[in-house]
């Protein structure tokens, strides 16, 4: 048979075995595809089908857990070798350093200001280019290169580790959710001036600031940054009109020295937490050391403070616990930043011996006429809280006699939101927190129900009928302050059962 000419030429340049060759080629580029397609493709684990089965769902929500946890980890790993360059800082310009608090889900982080092994405490210097880093850093420099939060302090700045304390120290995840509901009512009620209240306005935005400082809610939050800075601009500005340099506006009254001790104390918590971020805060360290200031060289021979109504300033003469208790604050926060303050390491040692001097025989510190002022049903959780923060552990004895009669004190009589006194919960909160044991279990386990159940649809709290004028500073912010602080004293600091000094203090 004949063949065509395609045919004859197809034979002839080899177009059988070329048919051949092609397919198998094919064959092999398309197999080769989809293996390295295979080797390549990343396994994803967040897509869940409707119709997964309930144990397919566990599985995969455990996978997805443990890559998210291996991935926080080596972000936590990678950090801290890293070093940053630090800008030189205008005079008095406190320099905030980058780390958004949302990533620091460990108890105690390290955060992001590195400096060579002589960091000095609350300085920020030159650049460096040492092999140790980039120059001076803020903070404690107990650690080569390392700036790290005061130990007392870290527990509040992880969400995590809120839920953690709240749970082991009597607390509930309802406990978070009012706060979150309070902070935003205080939003709310920030004026455009960036302070708070009607009245006494130094003192409400020191308590509203203090509130949001002790979430560790600081000018890098994302809900609260604003809110926050503008509160810090608005106690500074306050200052430089203030012929004192006190942090109040009126210029005669008691109000006065409550109001700069508030303040003062809440632009240290602020300085304190001001490295983990990276805003600029220009004067606020020279504001707040020269308020810590003003307390120091205005304490009394025997160690208290008390105000001077006609000249709006300190006295020389009389004393006053109520208002001891917020200069020691103050006092407690300035060591905790570390800064070279002169004269504060005598200030505390005298405040410590004025608490002493207070106490009675009954165990209770204050007065023992109970129809006067500044007497020791009120006031024996404001002298037992400055004991526990700045004795340095020296007056257990004092201590364990305070909470006695403070025990005792409200086993007879239960406390009440109703006709309780604010003020004097907002110390014995802490005292009692502080002891922990029966005494804390006891109070808690009475109190936290109802401040709970006080709280408005607003967030707010409404001042109740007791004692040292609920109702100071306007809208509700005295009171809501309050009962946000007492919320938040699971986490805002430490307790110093659990720690290996005696105090708050990190030495």
């Amino acid at each position: 048979m004949k063949r065509s000419f395609l045919a004859a030429y197809w034979e002839k340049v080899g177009g059988g075995s070329f048919i051949v060759s092609l397919v198998i080629h094919a064959g092999l580029l398309i197999m080769a595809f989809f293996v390295v397609k295979e080797y390549q493709q990343e396994p994803t684990v967040d897509f869940l089908p409707g119709f997964q089965a309930a144990g397919q769902k566990r599985t995969s929500d455990n996978l997805t857990a443990k890559i998210h946890d291996s991935r926080v980890r080596n972000m936590q790993k990678n950090l801290k070798p890293v070093r940053v360059a630090v800008p030189t800082p205008a005079p008095g310009q406190l320099l905030l350093p980058e780390m958004p608090t949302d990533v620091i889900e460990v108890p105690e982080p390290s955060l992001s200001t590195f400096g060579d092994a002589k960091g000095i405490p609350g300085e920020l210097g030159k650049v460096g280019t040492k092999a140790g880093g980039a120059g001076r850093g803020t903070g404690p420099g107990n650690a080569p290169g390392v700036v790290q939060l005061p130990v007392s302090m870290r527990g509040r700045c992880s969400s995590a580790e809120r839920l953690r304390k709240l749970t082991a120290g009597g607390g509930t995840a309802e406990c978070e959710r009012a706060v979150s509901s309070a902070l935003e009512h205080l939003k709310s009620k920030q004026k455009s001036d960036g302070g708070w209240g009607t009245n006494n306005r130094g003192a409400m935005t020191g308590f509203a600031l203090l509130c949001f400082l002790d979430r560790c809610e600081t000018p890098e939050s994302i809900y609260y940054g604003d809110n926050v800075m503008k509160g810090i601009l608005f106690l500074m500005e306050m200052q430089q009109k203030n012929p004192y340099k006190m942090f109040s506006q009126a210029t005669s009254g008691n109000g006065q020295v409550y109001e700069h001790g508030i303040a003062t104390y809440a632009l240290g918590e602020m300085y304190t937490l001001a490295r983990m971020g990276s805003k600029s805060l220009p004067g606020m360290r020279e504001s707040f050391e020269q308020g810590v200031q003003v307390i120091i060289d205005n304490q009394q021979a025997g160690g208290g403070w008390v105000y001077d109504s006609e000249k709006g300033f300190y006295s020389p003469s009389r004393e006053d616990l109520s208002v001891t208790g917020w200069q020691y604050q103050a006092l407690k926060a300035a060591k905790l930043t570390g800064l070279k303050i002169r004269g504060l390491e005598g200030a505390i040692d005298k405040t410590v011996k004025y608490l002493e001097s207070k106490q009675t025989k009954d165990g209770g510190i204050g007065t023992t006429n109970r129809e006067g002022s500044y007497n020791q049903w009120n006031l024996t959780g404001a002298g037992t809280l400055g004991l526990q923060t700045l004795a340095h552990g020296g007056k257990k004895t004092e201590i364990k006699k305070a909470i006695a009669f403070a025990h005792d004190l409200f086993k007879k009589e239960p406390p009440e939101f109703a006709t309780g006194d604010m003020y004097g919960w907002y110390y014995y909160h802490q005292a009692f927190f502080q002891h922990g044991g029966e005494e804390w279990k006891y109070w808690n386990e009475l109190v936290l129900p109802q401040l709970l159940k006080a709280q408005q649809p607003d967030g707010s709290w409404k001042p109740n009928g007791g004692a040292h004028n609920p109702a100071a500073g306007g809208d509700n912010v005295y009171s809501t302050a309050l009962c946000t602080l007492m919320l938040e004293v699971y986490y805002r600091y430490l307790k110093v059962g659990d720690r290996e000094r005696g105090s708050l203090f990190d030495r």
